[in-house]
């Protein structure tokens, strides 16, 4: 018994009712092409995709590494985070993308994410981030 790789070659994806379709190229652009959900600490990634490793680099400040390096180095992130205030409400984190102490700019390989709140803080519950743009 073998198993073949094979390759499917379409422009467009469409429904089975031919109702709905889109090209190949706006799913492939438009997908994510890394993301991790990690513990509030820094301790644990929960589950990833593209990611090699997190570092927790200081108080709210976290870098993760990138398994496929993207294209360039203007690809956009997205990072959030949650804790429940005082009064039992959850309540969000300013997320930037930080550079400061760790390092000048981003690379193609690592990415940089911090939570604020009134200074940085580790995230009482667990963060996520995600990296949008095109892999190398």
């Amino acid at each position: 018994f073998s198993i073949m790789a094979s390759i499917l070659r379409v422009d467009t994806l469409t429904d089975a009712s031919s109702n709905n379709s889109i090209a190949t190229s706006f799913v492939a652009n438009g997908s994510a092409k890394a993301w991790i959900a990690f513990s509030g600490d820094g301790t644990t990634v929960r589950d990833s995709n593209n990611i090699s490793s997190l570092v927790d680099d200081g108080t709210g400040i976290y870098s993760y590494n990138l398994t496929s390096n993207m294209g360039n180095t203007n690809y956009a992130s997205s990072s959030s985070a949650s804790y429940i205030n005082s009064t039992n409400n959850y309540e969000t984190y300013l997320s930037i993308n930080y550079v400061g102490n760790l390092s000048d700019t981003r690379t193609t390989s690592q990415n940089n994410v911090g939570f604020w709140e009134s200074a940085f803080a580790d995230p009482g519950n667990d963060a996520c981030s995600s990296v949008l743009g095109d892999l190398a």
